[in-house]
């Protein structure tokens, strides 16, 4: 593809007739899709927006966002997709870090949130008039996003994304699992998220159509309502739908399941193989556009217990520390700071990732936790993941999550929250008991405590540091 072709023009003349998007507020053909994405980057332009300048966007999603995000593309301004689910503080500190040239709010979005940065209703955006004058030439190299990254523990960084990098990262995944004209992928994870972006990428490459679910539609009412070939989940997502015979049927209909946003419980793979669901387990991160390894058509059991292996050659390897280190078209252009984009990178010209991992003698990759979750308890290091992962194939366990609790003697004790499957219940003694046959005593969680109702979530990860302090209050409050 030419440095300067807009993609769209290519698939609305292949596949102007085949849908594009669809959801309950109506559908679009590819054709029309492209129509409305020239007027919208119109419309911005008539703001005083020039390429290269940022447009934070808090809304939910709809059919519109992904056509709203298309036009930013097309313009050259820099999509900003922020959570509005987000509390005002974070909302602000987010909006601060950006410093956008304008933001634009979806209807439900609160406008004294925003702090002082100026606002424009999204609806007054897509009302656009047919455009007028000619667009900026499109370049595939620019920057097209900044997405906040969903780390489980530091603080999220707002990493900057080129279109290319998006652009890539469809390219391998339509590479690993088809996608063609007549499918449809369930946009079942946001647009703020890079996940989410992955899907409307994909489907953009393939002329197949992102089908946009309802504001608190069920994932299965929404797969059988639009027709879903394909759809991304992570584990909480998986779990509720293994848990009813709509969800099981659901998932049943789907072509391809892309799992990922975090380790896998070992007993929900086995029960969706049972089932005959055709599942792909991956690896990726808010810095690589989404997926760098995925497991394979037709791929085993135990392939799948693992994370898949590199979707592009060269691009993952294993540090001698045994780090995850990763190169090539789709690394991110750097992290935003003030009005800097510094990109980290080993002396080599590699991208540490912070997870820790091994590749099997087949290639496949296997997590095994990250360097900045690791605690020590009374002089020993603990991993948090390993105790996990035998949490989690215990009969019973649905899932779980070790956090570290300040010790006055250990430094740190290892707790767990552990969500329990079907109608058993939380039975610590038996936990205890059936982990120590595994670990030694100091990695034994002094105290297992039920996976809270709400839990301590920004975006689609489980942040180990609201968990932690949510250990840690709960613990003081029994202990009074």
């Amino acid at each position: 593809m030419s440095e300067t072709h807009w993609p769209l023009d290519d698939i609305a003349r292949e596949c102007d007739d085949e849908i594009a998007l669809v959801g309950a507020q109506g559908s679009y053909t590819f054709s029309e899709y492209r129509r409305k994405t020239v007027d919208i980057a119109t419309g911005l332009l008539e703001t005083g927006l020039q390429p290269g300048q940022r447009v934070a966007v808090v809304a939910s999603p709809s059919v519109d966002l992904p056509i709203l995000l298309m036009a930013c593309f097309r313009l050259g301004v820099i999509a900003c997709p922020l959570n509005p689910g987000l509390p005002p503080a974070n909302l602000r500190a987010q909006l601060e870090a950006l410093r956008p040239r304008i933001v634009l709010l979806g209807e439900e979005a609160c406008h004294e949130n925003v702090g002082a940065a100026p606002t424009l209703p999204m609806s007054e955006i897509l009302a656009s008039a047919p455009a007028r004058e000619e667009l900026p030439a499109f370049h595939l190299s620019r920057p097209a996003t900044i997405l906040f990254t969903s780390g489980s523990c530091a603080t999220p960084k707002a990493a900057v994304l080129t279109f290319a990098n998006h652009y890539h990262s469809a390219i391998a995944s339509n590479r690993n699992i088809r996608l063609a004209p007549g499918d449809r992928w369930l946009l079942s994870l946001p647009l703020y998220h890079v996940a989410g972006l992955g899907v409307l990428f994909r489907c953009l490459l393939s002329g197949a159509a992102v089908s946009v679910p309802e504001a608190g539609e069920s994932l299965p009412e929404a797969i059988g309502r639009y027709g879903a070939t394909h759809a991304s989940l992570v584990t909480t997502q998986l779990y509720r739908l293994l848990q009813e015979d709509a969800g099981i049927a659901a998932l049943q209909s789907l072509k391809a399941i892309l799992l990922g946003g975090g380790p896998m419980p070992e007993c929900l793979i086995r029960q969706g193989m049972a089932l005959g669901l055709r599942l792909y387990t991956s690896y990726g991160l808010t810095e690589t556009a989404s997926q760098m390894a995925a497991t394979r058509p037709g791929d085993s059991l135990e392939h799948l217990l693992s994370s898949g292996t590199p979707l592009t050659p060269k691009t993952l390897r294993i540090s001698e520390q045994g780090e995850v280190l990763v190169q090539g078209q789709t690394l991110f252009a750097g992290y935003l700071s003030g009005e800097e984009v510094v990109l980290p990178l080993t002396d080599d010209g590699w991208f540490p990732t912070g997870d820790l991992g091994r590749l099997d003698d087949a290639g496949y990759l296997c997590i095994t936790g990250r360097k900045d979750n690791q605690f020590i308890c009374g002089g020993e290091n603990i991993q948090p993941e390993e105790i996990e992962a035998h949490l989690r194939n215990l009969p019973g366990v649905a899932d779980a999550l070790v956090v570290p609790v300040e010790h006055a003697a250990m430094g740190h004790v290892p707790v767990a929250f552990v969500r329990i499957g079907g109608r058993e219940n939380l039975d610590p003694a038996a936990l205890t008991s059936l982990l120590a046959r595994h670990l030694p005593n100091h990695k034994v969680p002094r105290v297992f405590l039920p996976w809270p109702e709400r839990e301590g979530k920004d975006g689609l990860k489980t942040r180990r540091g609201v968990m932690a302090r949510l250990a840690q209050e709960q613990l003081r409050a029994e202990t009074g």
